[in-house]
């Protein structure tokens, strides 16, 4: 499963508004609300298939599996991804709370009617030459607050707890993305996020699905695809440039990842897609 950092520290929040493709499993750190404006959309949240239509939406918290499918050429949905430095304190209170569910029919209750003209004004401004940010930035404050007020407080208390490690981890991911060049060992990770190396290794498998090298050596063949794609670079070099040492490694476990070596991959770039 895919670890998608979405929002810098910079930036916090993304508002989008376009007819969204396939994206394949994956969770992030943000809160993400998912709007069904035009057509129709396939969401999977925790391998848990539902059919947005216009008017409904998807409310996917901190880090809960989920992937979307395009359904129609004609569908249009409004993304919108918040993170703790947008909603600050109430970031916990309502990423951790539990849900009855996490699809939403604004047609059907009045939390939803209330909903409804805000989402419309954000594709208004979005759809604008020049969109207001401060009406949409407004209008998302607006929309978290109408949610706080429909959850469930019952097990957010105990979750919040396991927030600081989660914050944690990041630090790590971090390091993988910026530094996967070079030689990142466990104990370096577990410095950084700082944790003791058996109780990091513990809470990085619980927050993404998957061992410390098993994301670092994902990460690296996704990396290792693009130059393969796009450059004119020989195998041995790319794998150097991702952080492996030696062309024997990248090799065994570009096949095991991609399920071919990187000379074929490399091959047939003038076939394949980004």
């Amino acid at each position: 499963m895919l670890y998608q950092p979405i929002l810098s520290h910079e930036n916090s929040l993304a508002v989008v508004l376009e007819n969204l493709g396939d994206f394949p499993i994956h969770k992030h750190y943000e809160i993400e609300i998912l709007y069904c404006a035009k057509g129709s959309y396939k969401v999977i949240i925790n391998n848990e298939p539902h059919l947005l239509t216009e008017g409904m939406l998807a409310f996917i918290p901190c880090l809960v599996p989920h992937e979307t499918v395009k359904t129609n050429e004609e569908s249009l949905q409004l993304l919108i991804e918040a993170g703790p430095l947008f909603l600050g304190n109430y970031f916990d209170i309502i990423s951790f709370s539990e849900l009855e569910s996490f699809i939403f029919d604004l047609n059907e209750s009045s939390c939803g009617k209330n909903i409804l003209p805000l989402l419309e004004e954000i594709i208004e401004q979005k759809s604008g030459f020049q969109p207001n940010e401060l009406i949409i930035k407004g209008n998302v404050t607006k929309i978290f607050g109408l949610f706080l007020n429909e959850i469930s407080y019952s097990e957010a208390e105990n979750q919040i707890k396991e927030n600081t490690k989660i914050k944690n981890i990041e630090k790590a991911l971090d390091l993988i993305h910026h530094s996967y060049s070079e030689q990142i060992t466990v104990d370096i990770a577990a410095q950084v996020a700082g944790y003791g190396k058996s109780n990091f290794c513990k809470i990085f498998k619980n927050t993404t699905g998957v061992t410390f090298h098993q994301y670092l050596n994902n990460y690296r063949i996704e990396r290792s695809k693009f130059f393969l794609r796009h450059t004119d670079m020989s195998v041995f070099e790319v794998g150097e440039m991702v952080g492996f040492n030696d062309s024997k490694t990248f090799c065994r476990v570009f096949k095991e990842f991609v399920g071919t070596t990187p000379k074929s991959f490399a091959k047939n770039k003038n076939t394949l897609k980004d």
